[in-house]
């Protein structure tokens, strides 16, 4: 499951997608709230989201092997066409391919973003006081340039005295 990840082309958010369908819909190991709190967490840790998430996931699921297993089945297919690619740069840079890859695969991985973006979001559209929090994070962002850590700070803050903690809490 880790490794379909690890093969999935768009960076981030490609492989939160394969994620979210095989955790969630597929095999349904964890609800999706558990899915984006994870992810969540997985943002703000000083790593990569996607390796906080394989190691959050593969703790739960196998403990110490199972962080291992999920961690070298999302680095590994990264690791190796890197290297590949890395290797072949000089040999490929001039090439009419290389040249393709702009109008080719550059769009496929965008949809795959765009794609991941708004499965995430239907969860949380229909969660008024959640949204308010999340635009009014964005406007902090976007408009005011406030520093990232920030308006995590204040958006938690907010959530747990605004929202307070979920029902199955």
């Amino acid at each position: 499951m880790f490794f379909r990840a690890g093969l999935a082309f768009g960076g981030g958010l490609a492989i939160l997608a394969v994620l979210e369908n095989e955790l969630v819909s597929r095999r349904r190991i964890v609800t999706r709230d558990e899915f984006l709190t994870t992810y969540a967490l997985g943002r703000i840790v000083p790593t990569g989201t996607m390796t906080a998430v394989a190691v959050a996931i593969g703790h739960r699921l196998g403990g110490v092997a199972g962080t291992v297993a999920a961690l070298l089945g999302l680095t590994l297919p990264a690791f190796v066409s890197t290297v590949a690619l890395t290797a072949a740069y000089r040999q490929l840079q001039d090439t009419r391919g290389f040249a393709l890859l702009s109008v080719t695969l550059l769009p496929a991985a965008l949809s795959l973003v765009v794609a991941a973006a708004v499965n995430l979001a239907r969860s949380a559209i229909g969660r008024r006081p959640e949204m308010a929090l999340a635009v009014a994070a964005l406007i902090a962002s976007l408009v005011f340039h406030v520093n990232p850590a920030i308006v995590l700070l204040v958006s938690g803050l907010g959530g747990a005295l605004l929202l307070g903690p979920p029902p199955s809490a």
